[in-house]
């Protein structure tokens, strides 16, 4: 189980630093082409926004399993010891993350397939980062949860 969450973190690392690469072009190419005149390539601005929500939401993600993200410190200075206020932690992370599923849900389900203003592109390019970030943090959560559970003695 650990050697599929490692691989699934390297992928996932792999595909962030692809994104990252990717907005880096795609910005560069919009400022050459605007400074030069060049018409057509307006889409590339469009392809930013969608590639920075991108990036945000896989940093969010590779944080959290670092232990990296944002958190309040009395959530996090003394939990390492104990496992009862890992798991309510992660009940909060749960809770965050199933709401991040339903409104990513209800929102794919409603707009899901409008496209985008200028490249045209479906919606859910877009929102699709919502249940990324629901599925992932849920995933994350139960994993910890469940190790506390197992873990004896305290």
């Amino acid at each position: 189980m650990k050697r599929l969450a490692s691989s699934a973190v390297f992928v996932m690392t792999i595909v962030g630093v692809l994104v990252v690469v990717a907005l880096i072009l795609s910005t560069g190419l919009g400022a050459v082409g605007r400074y030069l005149g060049l018409s057509g390539i307006t889409w590339s601005f469009e392809m930013v926004g969608i590639l920075f929500l991108w990036t945000t939401a896989i940093g969010a993600v590779l944080s959290e399993v670092a232990g990296e993200n944002v958190s309040i410190d009395g959530n996090t200075s003394t939990s390492g010891r104990n496992r009862w206020f890992r798991i309510y932690h992660n009940l909060i992370l749960l809770t965050v993350a199933a709401a991040f599923l339903w409104s990513g849900k209800a929102m794919l389900a409603r707009t899901g397939f409008v496209p985008t203003p200028v490249m045209r592109a479906p919606s859910w390019t877009v929102q699709s980062i919502i249940v990324f970030m629901g599925a992932t943090l849920a995933i994350i959560a139960i994993a910890r949860i469940v190790s506390a559970f197992r873990e004896r003695g305290q």
